[in-house]
């Protein structure tokens, strides 16, 4: 997880009540948000939820229907795109393909009538910022698929904006570059303290890179907050659901905890109401069936399926009625507490009261 920023930071960013439709459709449907000054802040959610709306909205290339867009403190209503204090790098990049990398980086500033020589120094420093020296006089049709990431995020640096707009510039990498450029990335943001506002619909991206989380769905904001808040502490079930993967049990209060289809279970928190609780496959612990502790949370199940992912190893359980999904890791069978069930194998679960999260419907 990134470090976290401090605890009183400077908004830079602030959306107020911003609304978009598109004829029928509800793109955006009342966002309230705030995005701090140095932050790598992640719009997170499946397609069609409004993320790339919102994004477009404050590069200017689109105008809200209703509510405010502020930058820097400052109403973006009249502001057209190329006086906004942001720059854009896109899904497809959109270099131009009869330009170098050097002619292409510096297109921005010579719109805006810079002294040739600044030009040159300051297509320098970008490229050297993104690792492409040595790359100046090549075409697009001569770079790799990371390549061009770069000259896209170069020719939007260049220009020094208070805020980097980055719309899924990742998606079109295969798995093991995306992994790579995820870190340059990060170490890029840090290093120049841009504020970097990232569209994603890949949880584990957003986990990774951000400070901070703004799970949508449907044109509204479900839950925003620090990786592992959004993750461990989900507010509803959609958040839980669409980060990561988890397991749900309809509860009904109990003076000890909660009634569940898998017996009564202690919790962390009061349940309050008939509600909803969730827990994730990892932490729930797994035991061969003599051989787990005497405690609270046991519940038998059987093995059903295993899914060998290398890492890990996942298990979909039954459990009475109720299937479980529970994740171990691929470890050493040698070492203390190590262990690996069999297809049919009967075995303990431990869910423990802590990772039992209640969550809204």
């Amino acid at each position: 997880m990134r470090p976290k920023l401090g605890a009183v930071a400077e908004v830079l960013v602030r959306l107020q009540g911003v609304q978009k439709r598109y004829e029928t459709t509800v793109a955006l449907d009342g966002v309230d948000l705030e995005v701090h000054r140095g932050e790598f802040f992640s719009l997170l959610g499946p397609s069609g939820c409004g993320k790339t709306t919102l994004l477009r909205l404050l590069a200017g290339f689109e105008t809200p229907d209703a509510g405010r867009i502020e930058i820097g403190g400052r109403d973006m209503a009249r502001v057209p795109p190329y006086e906004r204090p942001v720059n854009t790098v896109f899904q497809n990049y959109a270099l131009f393909p009869h330009m170098t990398v050097e002619a292409n980086v510096a297109f921005g500033l010579r719109m805006k009538g810079l002294p040739s020589e600044v030009i040159r120094k300051k297509v320098a420093w970008a490229l050297e910022l993104v690792d492409l020296l040595g790359l100046e006089k090549r075409y697009p049709r001569e770079l790799s698929g990371g390549q061009k990431q770069r000259v896209a995020l170069a020719r939007a640096l260049v220009l020094e904006p208070q805020v980097l707009l980055l719309d899924e510039p990742l998606s079109a990498l295969d798995a093991r570059l995306r992994q790579d450029l995820r870190v340059e990335l990060m170490q890029l943001q840090r290093r120049l303290g841009t504020t970097f506002i990232f569209v994603t619909h890949d949880q584990e991206e957003a986990l990774v890179m951000s400070d901070r989380i703004a799970v949508m769905r449907a044109g509204r904001i479900e839950q925003v907050g620090l990786p592992d808040e959004v993750y461990e502490r989900p507010k509803n079930r959609f958040v839980a659901a669409f980060l990561g993967r988890s397991n749900f049990l309809p509860a009904r209060p109990h003076p000890l905890g909660a009634e569940t289809p898998l017996g009564l279970l202690r919790l962390k928190e009061p349940l309050g109401e008939a509600g909803l609780l969730a827990i994730r496959p990892e932490k729930i612990r797994l035991y061969k069936k003599d051989g787990a502790p005497a405690r609270d949370n046991l519940v038998r199940a059987v093995v059903e399926e295993i899914v060998y992912t290398g890492a890990e190893n996942q298990y979909y359980l039954r459990a009475g009625e109720v299937r479980l999904l529970a994740y171990t890791l691929n470890q050493d069978l040698q070492e203390p507490g190590a262990e690996e069930f069999g297809y049919g194998e009967e075995v303990l679960c431990y869910l423990p009261p802590e990772n039992l999260v209640v969550v809204h419907e």
